[in-house]
């Protein structure tokens, strides 16, 4: 893993302000006040160009000068798709994922003594060395980035940090009272709305009072992590750094988004994410399917 790519995970972490490394350049100011242009998002998104598994992914800022410049290695980054090598992941053909390569199996990150989700990642490293770790620029074979292990709970229930984004995601929620592993929309999503005019859904009777992922303390955790249901484009950037390759996978049903389908009658229905081949789905608000939370670190 590169050493930019751990510094910009901790500094999310750690101060969110401040950390800086002499080897890396930091971003510009959006806005260049000479010319009051924009500075292109280009250069810190990293492109879908599928590329050699090892080789660093590059931002599209990366790929179009390398273009201009006709160095854009042929033999790395392909232009033209690999039929052999260049699908969605799914058959492990240019992924290793985190199961393929071993999981975590030591309980880690879940004292209630630590004093934030640093040490939590810090006691996970220690104890589970390169399990507790999965770098896209090494297993991945396009945009991938990297993933670092908060807690293993129980030898089951796994926490994963995106270091690209500095989200924290849990592993597949189960109520501990009732034992249920799926939930309805309203429940999953803690809506208690009321049928209105353009939607005929009784939230408040279907949640019944439950709020997954916002009422959602994990003991071992506390209150370190604010958590919410994902939405569509939470996971639709998850899946681009590389969240089905790192995290366990759910069953068919797939994962409840927060994001309602537009146009669905009476709007009844939202967007379920498949962890199998990173497609979506349109569920209805009232079937149930599993749930995953994203969170933010309280530092």
């Amino acid at each position: 893993m590169k050493r930019s790519e751990i510094l910009i995970g901790m500094c999310l972490l750690a101060t969110l302000v401040g950390c800086s490394d002499p080897g890396h350049q930091t971003r510009k100011p959006v806005t260049d006040t000479s010319t009051g242009e924009l500075e292109p998002d280009s250069q810190m998104i990293h492109s879908g160009i599928h590329r050699e598994k090892g080789a660093a992914p590059l931002t599209y800022a990366e790929e179009i000068s390398k273009t201009i410049a006709n160095n854009l290695p042929a033999a790395i980054y392909r232009t033209v798709p690999d039929i052999e090598k260049d699908d969605e992941g799914t058959d492990g053909i240019n992924v290793n994922t985190r199961s393929s390569l071993g999981r975590p199996l030591t309980v880690c990150g879940g004292a209630g003594t630590f004093s934030g989700i640093n040490a939590r990642i810090a006691d996970c490293a220690s104890k589970n060395g390169e399990k507790a770790i999965w770098d896209g620029s090494r297993y991945g074979s396009s945009s991938e980035g990297t993933w670092q292990l908060v807690a293993l709970l129980d030898s089951t229930k796994e926490i994963w940090l995106d270091t690209r984004t500095g989200m924290i995601w849990s592993d597949l929620i189960k109520n501990m009272e009732s034992g249920a592993t799926e939930f309805n929309w309203c429940k999953a999503a803690g809506s208690e709305t009321l049928p209105t005019p353009s939607s005929g859904i009784d939230c408040n009777a279907e949640a019944a009072g439950e709020k997954v992922c916002t009422n959602l303390i994990i003991d071992e955790i506390g209150t370190q992590v604010e958590w919410r249901l994902p939405t569509r484009n939470d996971y639709l950037q998850a899946d681009l750094d590389g969240l089905r390759f790192v995290l366990k996978r759910e069953n068919a049903n797939g994962l409840w988004t927060g994001t309602i389908k537009a146009g669905s009658t009476l709007r009844s229905e939202a967007w379920v994410y498949q962890s199998s081949n990173g497609t979506l789905v349109a569920g209805e608000l009232t079937t149930t399917r599993n749930v995953r939370c994203i969170g933010v670190p309280r530092l």
